[in-house]
């Protein structure tokens, strides 16, 4: 279990699309700025700059901590990379 806000911030974006949610999309409020700083350093949330602007995604971790399945993809890319050797 994840503490309240932080659990927030994850659903926040989980609901939003959960994957390559662009930036501007998101409805974060400024007061949630520790909480989604403790997500992305904890990996439950991973960010990309893009042409388009910031997307935002959550990871697998993300969709755990919020008790949801992941999508299946991201169970296919983990086993491809430990096949592979590649860590995590």
């Amino acid at each position: 279990m994840v503490e309240p806000d932080l659990h927030n911030v994850l659903l926040i974006l989980y609901n939003a699309g959960a994957t390559r949610v662009p930036a501007s999309e998101v409805q974060w409020e400024s007061q949630m700025a520790p909480a989604l700083n403790r997500a992305m350093s904890m990996q439950y949330i991973v960010y990309r700059d893009t042409s388009k602007g910031r997307r935002f995604s959550l990871t697998e971790a993300g969709y755990v901590a919020i008790g949801q399945e992941p999508p299946n993809y991201m169970s296919v890319s983990r086993m491809l990379r430990s096949l592979l050797g590649l860590g995590k």
